[in-house]
């Protein structure tokens, strides 16, 4: 089943309430290299998030995700404006990561690379530089090379 197509984001228009919807200017800067990889999750329930997601276990020692600074993607009426990003849970609770028991999400898919920036800014973390094809075949081949002279 193809995953879904992103054609574009546009970010939240900042209102009175800033400071909740903007993110970046309470949360320090994440860098790159912080554990865990930044996703889209289709949940169980329908809802689309974006978070850095890291795989931990709840407090009965089952398997469960740990999102980081999550964000609901929605879509726009208009397929050619693309899609929002909202804080999740914005006004019901004041914490910005949450854990996820597994069952409760359905698919992890690899975002779009508009999403991922605009996700990235407005979360403050670094992201990853999207790469070309010839960039991710040159990485590959030096990988595979390395593998042999180790």
């Amino acid at each position: 089943m193809p995953g879904p197509v992103v054609n574009g984001v546009r970010q939240t228009t900042l209102s009175s309430s800033s400071s909740v919807t903007g993110g970046s200017s309470d949360e320090p800067q994440l860098p790159l290299m912080s554990e865990g990889t930044i996703r889209l999750l289709l949940l169980s329930s329908g809802e689309l998030l974006m978070a850095r997601l890291r795989i931990t276990t709840d407090g009965d020692g089952q398997p469960a995700y740990q999102l980081i600074r999550p964000r609901r993607v929605l879509g726009c009426d208009s397929e050619a404006e693309g899609f929002t990003l909202t804080p999740f849970l914005n006004g019901l609770t004041p914490q910005s990561n949450l854990v996820l028991f597994k069952h409760a999400v359905a698919s992890v898919l690899e975002p779009d690379g508009l999403l991922l920036q605009a996700y990235a800014t407005q979360t403050s973390q670094e992201c990853p530089l999207e790469e070309t094809p010839v960039e991710r075949l040159k990485r590959a081949f030096q990988e595979f090379t390395e593998s042999f002279e180790g």
